[in-house]
């Protein structure tokens, strides 16, 4: 693939490269109707990557962002044509999707931003550009939902369909809240839906990424637990439950459901009997019992904060050595008080 290696110094702490960026090809779409640019998100992705850009060509402007894979990725994506690569360590979400709306050059006025393991269908592919290409419409973002697979089979019921995530939007009008994980972009405009769906596999890697992954996702949501709760906004919350705006009712739920006790049984009987997940057959059982676990890491792991449990045990070990002759007491763990 022909293009130059740009070499962007960024800062000593965070420093990022474009390593390929490819001539503009004004023949790769039809005269009047401008496509959409396209972002996706890469590490060790080897798997998924290949099948995900062949859905994208319908954009002659598609940028991975990877974060230092170690597989095949980088490989895969140098031939595939029109494709740019840029590297830049990742931190967290707020700050990454920040970051791409604040460095990355597109060449049109919409970005839709997607996931290696997902799949771009050519009627989204459609209904995206027409979207983009209609001002009459007003809107500045677009909601879109997907089919989550999962043993085979898309889990409709389980899989708590419809869910609707921002993914389409003018850069310009879009800004990500400050959170550690689940960000939700804050819309300057009217936000529209689209009909058409993308379907999500996120599974293709195996069971264990999918453990590993949702293990480190857990630690984040419960440090964003403990930070809502001790912000004291549960009334604030309560009022939004009943807000008309996108999104806000939703998230506004998010944070409320870090108050509840007993939330990983809650999600399960939810998932499983009230949106009869039970009628996605194995796939829906198995599935609510790996959200429900991962629901009761999260619970647990807010308590272990909340209650500091390991330096409690550390003081009971060190009460219990001291009080035998010749016992060494344990070392005090690094970074506390």
């Amino acid at each position: 693939m022909s293009g130059t290696r740009t070499q962007h110094a960024g800062t000593r702490e965070d420093p990022w490269m474009e390593l390929e960026a490819p001539a503009y090809d004004p023949a790769s779409h039809a005269p009047g109707r401008r496509p959409v640019s396209v972002l996706v998100r890469t590490r060790n992705e080897e798997v998924n990557i290949g099948d995900c850009l062949r859905a994208l060509a319908f954009s002659d402007d598609v940028i991975v962002l990877d974060s230092f894979s170690t597989d095949r990725t980088l490989e895969i994506v140098r031939s595939m044509p029109r494709v740019r690569l840029i590297q830049k360590t990742f931190r967290n979400e707020s700050e990454q999707f920040n970051w791409i709306l604040d460095n990355i050059r597109l060449k049109h006025g919409w970005l839709y931003l997607c996931d290696a393991d997902e799949r771009v269908s050519p009627e989204l592919a459609e209904e995206m550009v027409s979207a983009a290409n209609d001002p009459g419409r007003g809107h500045v973002a677009y909601r879109v939902r997907y089919k989550n697979m999962f043993m085979g089979r898309w889990v409709r019921r389980g899989g708590m369909y419809p869910v609707w995530i921002i993914r389409l939007f003018r850069p310009d009008k879009i800004r990500y809240e400050d959170r550690s994980i689940n960000v939700h972009p804050i819309v300057h405009g009217s936000l529209g839906d689209l009909r058409e769906h993308f379907v999500h596999y996120s599974f293709n890697k195996g069971l264990t990424p999918w453990f590993n992954k949702h293990n480190s996702y857990s630690d984040l949501e419960a440090r964003e637990a403990v930070r809502v709760i001790q912000s004291g906004a549960f009334g604030a919350r309560l009022g939004q439950l009943f807000s008309r705006r996108p999104g806000v009712a939703r998230r506004a739920l998010k944070d409320l459901s870090f108050y509840l006790r007993l939330r990983a049984l809650a999600r399960f009987l939810y998932m499983y009997f009230v949106r009869l997940g039970l009628l996605d057959g194995k796939a829906g059982f198995h599935y609510a019992a790996m959200i429900s676990m991962y629901e009761y890491w999260i619970e647990i792991k807010i308590l272990e904060q909340r209650k500091s449990w390991r330096d409690r045990t550390e003081a009971k070990v060190a009460a219990m050595l001291g009080d035998m002759p010749g016992a060494q007491r344990p070392r005090p763990a690094e970074g506390r008080a």
